[in-house]
């Protein structure tokens, strides 16, 4: 081949090889969030936001659960395709709490799964449309022995496993049915929170050494009946079993249900993860069911200890409501400063509706964040009036929410799955914060 039919043939693969780069890849949008669109159409839906409120009445607290765990073994969501799972080590549930004051009634639903699958949310959403039940709150124990099979869409089904109509419906029937047992046994209650620093059991895995959110935070329930339950949250991923296991398990938070259960003081038991972005459970050495049933213990024996020692009252009031969170154009990297084109994207995972969820019980407010929130983000949360507990996966999933100035970092967290560039973390932070504000 001649020179100059070289060149030519260099030249066509490098002009190929530019349209090809122009047509999947666009440079990382670094404009302050400031002056993003999305933050001013956020800060106006806030102006516009109703928010359902009870303040006259007897509180009323119920409880329900189903067991999920499918007949036959499917998908195991966590660390990648692992393709099915080959035993069930233990069982998976829906949890459910149901809270009515006044002409206001409210649902909280976990699962134990890696989040509550938005197609199911949408679909009990749906079905319980002019029911009893006028608002719900969702989340997940984020276990990554979990099952997937649950969303549509090409994308998603690559992450989450092919979907199965059946599955889904199953999901949504035991959802629904754990609600209305709730429902229809909830009895007069009063409510107490409490908080325990447990940093020698959660790692920063984003930034070797580096602080941690470090509490157990825990509403408890007591009912006229003397029945008690408890509702925790912690930082901790739900990754303590290896990522070589191919078990159905519910992690450690499924441990820490069944131990909680198990003691005489406890009736009922629920877990939502908390601020889990960037934070890991701290397991030396070998891994083993046994050093996860100690793992659990540990959370379990504060929980235990305060029971009796909180201070329970009459919660006078709750509230729910749910915020839209607009968003800009996704920035999924490759680089830096390079991302795949938001049109490719889209159509990869299909346009996203995530919302911020919250729920006030008496002096107590649960923030639900459609992501991996950061436990880093935590001391950020400003209120004056109110406990706080933000819980993670209310039925969107838009990636790791990260502070911003590590979002130059690496890392998984930062890169791959940080969806919708360097302010998302900062910007769900302050449009919580302007939420709570406003509350009385």
């Amino acid at each position: 081949m001649s020179g100059q039919k070289v060149i030519k043939v260099i030249g066509g693969i490098v002009l190929a090889s530019l349209v090809v780069f122009i047509t999947f890849f666009k440079r990382v949008d670094h404009l302050p969030l400031s002056q993003q669109p999305y933050y001013a159409l956020a800060l106006k839906q806030l102006d516009n936001n109703q928010t359902a409120l009870a303040k006259d009445g007897v509180f009323k607290v119920g409880w329900g659960k189903r067991n999920i765990t499918p007949s036959q073994p499917t998908h195991l969501m966590g660390y990648g395709w692992k393709g099915n799972y080959q035993q069930v080590h233990d069982s998976l549930w829906v949890r459910s709490l149901v809270f009515q004051l006044d002409t206001l009634t409210i649902g909280l639903v976990t699962y134990d799964l890696m989040l509550a699958p938005p197609l199911v949310v949408r679909q009990v959403q749906t079905a319980l449309t002019g029911s009893d039940i006028d608002h719900l709150y969702f989340s997940a124990t984020h276990t990554h022995k979990g099952y997937g099979g649950w969303e549509q869409g090409l994308g998603r089904e690559i992450i989450s496993g092919w979907h199965d109509d059946d599955l889904v419906q199953s999901l949504v029937n035991k959802t629904i049915a754990s609600l209305q047992d709730a429902y229809q046994q909830a009895l007069p209650s009063t409510i107490a929170y409490a908080q325990f620093n447990l940093d020698s059991l959660v790692n920063n895995r984003l930034i070797k050494n580096g602080e941690v959110e470090p509490f157990l935070r825990a509403i408890y329930f007591r009912r006229q009946d003397s029945s008690q339950a408890i509702l925790s949250s912690f930082s901790a991923h739900a990754t303590f079993v290896t990522s070589k296991s191919k078990d159905l398990s519910a992690d450690y938070p499924g441990e820490l249900v069944r131990q909680l259960e198990a003691s005489q003081s406890v009736d009922f038991a629920l877990f939502a993860a908390g601020a889990v972005g960037s934070h890991s459970p701290h397991k030396p050495g070998v891994f083993s069911y046994q050093k996860l049933q100690t793992y659990a213990n540990r959370l379990a024996t504060p929980l235990l200890q305060a029971i009796d020692g909180v201070a329970y009252d009459s919660a006078d009031q709750h509230s729910f409501s749910e915020i839209e969170l607009p968003l800009g154009e996704a920035q999924l990297r490759i680089t830096s400063n390079w991302r795949v084109r938001p049109s490719w994207f889209q159509q990869i995972l299909g346009r996203q509706k995530p919302t911020v969820s919250f729920l006030q019980l008496g002096e107590i407010t649960l923030v639900g964040t459609p992501g991996d929130f950061s436990g880093l983000l935590y001391p950020r949360i400003e209120s004056e009036e109110n406990s706080v507990i933000v819980t993670s996966f209310n039925g969107e999933y838009i990636g790791y929410l990260i502070p911003s100035e590590y979002y130059h970092l690496n890392h998984r967290e930062t890169r791959s799955i940080n969806w919708y560039g360097p302010y998302t973390g900062d910007y769900t932070t302050e449009i919580i914060n302007k939420y709570l504000s406003t509350m009385k």
